[in-house]
């Protein structure tokens, strides 16, 4: 199956090569700009290691590593042009991107078939003129943020290019075309750039998936590297380029699955063990990275039925990510989410303060949709105060960790979740980690841990978690 994917992979990048699709000459992306991707599960799924969000950074990285382009990721399953135009303010606009990608119309098309509806003319697709109103006014408020905009017209729904939803979906991707020149923005081609892998494969009776899809609509990894070489072209990265490096970045995603599994298999059994929850149980999880993975809850809290789920040195990417085996399994009454002092901020993960945001907005979407009340915790200080520390304070900086706390709490009022300030008590008068509680100037002491047990008690208190008795 590998060596099938490999030529597929070999005869994409042929296509691409021959036909060079969108190709510009000079790069389009300079030193901190930052793209956000507005799709459905497409682009929420190409968050993964191999998939087309993640291929795109590991491309850039690669060939510009003096240039750190961000990419943060809003793609949400299911989504339609109506779901993306009613978020559009807060996960594109609030994050004043330098570009947007907008690649959406599979579903509008897609969810107009059903058993009652087989020509697609069902209640739940969106009617063409409504997908240009919406489409289009997502790119004027873009525009009139001053953020430039990239259209990816939509891939296939089924390999066989005479579907009746390939069909249905020409007029849709007509459409994206007229409004990508009339709006005078980049347009990604991606509908052309899969038929021309897929035309010459066209037969009676041929499978509707295994090529590019593995289901006639989402990526198999041929598909997901032809979406990111058709979207990096675009930018102006050349195609020779991308080929030479693909075999590392396929070793770096290899790598990633298998850092992956590494971090699930640290909980993996006690997983199996722990089981559901009894009838009158209040499970509660905290989830995070250092600060909680070194925190001793069972003596810390020895009345309260809480399961540790820290893992030290994870950004908020890998949890989102491992929240599918240490969290949603386990079927919590409430999770603390609790970051510490936020790997993101590390230049090595190349993340700006608006992929955390995003993150954060992904792991409340989820929780909400596996009824688990939420408390996000505030991102604790750091400092410089022992010799060769300096770092901490330069990737963390005071104002900046103060911003992102004050956004996390208005974001809790507004959604009605907990907000646990782990910040305050923990603050000196310059904004830093009091070295009272800290031996390394980063990760709490006991002392440090000893004057965040209020804080845990209270945020469990408001989310309705304690055990009767134990106010």
């Amino acid at each position: 199956m590998r060596k099938i994917n490999f030529i597929i992979i070999i005869f994409v990048f042929f296509i691409l090569s021959v036909i060079n699709i969108s190709a510009a000459e000079k790069l389009l992306l300079n030193d901190t700009d930052m793209i956000v991707t507005m799709g459905n599960s497409i682009t929420q799924m190409g968050e993964d290691p191999g998939r087309y969000v993640f291929l795109m950074r590991k491309v850039l990285d690669t060939l510009y590593p003096e240039r750190t382009i961000y990419i943060v990721n809003v793609g949400i399953g299911g989504h339609k042009s109506t779901d993306m135009h009613a978020r559009f303010k807060r996960d594109v606009l609030q994050y004043k991107p330098t570009w947007v990608t907008i690649s959406v119309g599979v579903n509008d098309v897609w969810h107009g078939f059903d058993k009652d509806h087989p020509n697609g003319n069902g209640p739940n697709g969106v009617p063409l003129p409504e997908y240009k109103r919406l489409v289009t006014d997502m790119v004027k408020q873009a525009q009139n943020a001053g953020i430039k905009v990239a259209i990816f017209t939509a891939t296939v729904i089924m390999e066989n290019l005479d579907s009746n939803e390939n069909h249905n979906l020409q007029p849709y991707n007509e459409a994206l075309r007229t409004i990508a020149k009339d709006q005078k923005c980049m347009l990604v081609d991606m509908d052309k750039a899969f038929r021309h892998v897929l035309e010459p494969l066209q037969k009676p009776g041929m499978a509707d998936r295994g090529v590019l899809t593995y289901d006639g609509v989402h990526m198999t990894p041929a598909g997901d590297w032809l979406i990111a070489k058709t979207a990096l072209m675009a930018f102006g990265v050349p195609a020779e380029r991308i080929e030479l490096i693909q075999p590392a970045i396929d070793k770096m995603t290899t790598e990633a699955w298998t850092d992956h599994a590494k971090h699930i298999a640290r909980y993996a059994e006690v997983n199996h063990e722990v089981g559901d929850p009894r009838p009158d149980e209040k499970r509660v999880v905290m989830f995070g990275s250092s600060s909680v993975d070194g925190w001793n809850l069972a003596k810390a809290f020895p009345a309260i039925p809480f399961l540790n789920r820290g893992i030290g040195g994870e950004n908020t990417r890998q949890m989102v990510l491992r929240m599918w085996d240490d969290m949603f399994p386990l079927k919590p009454y409430a999770a603390i989410i609790f970051f510490g002092s936020c790997n993101d901020f590390w230049p090595s993960n190349r993340m700006p303060v608006a992929e955390t945001k995003s993150n954060i907005i992904k792991m409340a979407r989820l929780l909400d949709e596996h009824n688990i009340k939420i408390a996000f915790g505030a991102i604790s200080p750091v400092n410089d105060y022992l010799p060769g520390k300096e770092s901490y304070i330069e990737s963390h900086p005071v104002k900046v960790v103060q911003e992102l706390n004050a956004w996390i709490q208005t974001f809790c009022k507004e959604r009605g979740y907990v907000y646990a300030d782990f910040y305050t008590p923990m603050a000196d008068k310059d904004g830093k980690l009091n070295a009272e509680y800290s031996n390394d100037g980063m990760h709490c002491n006991d002392a440090g841990y000893e004057k965040w047990k209020p804080i845990v008690i209270q945020a469990l208190q408001k989310l309705d978690a304690l055990p009767e008795g134990k106010d």
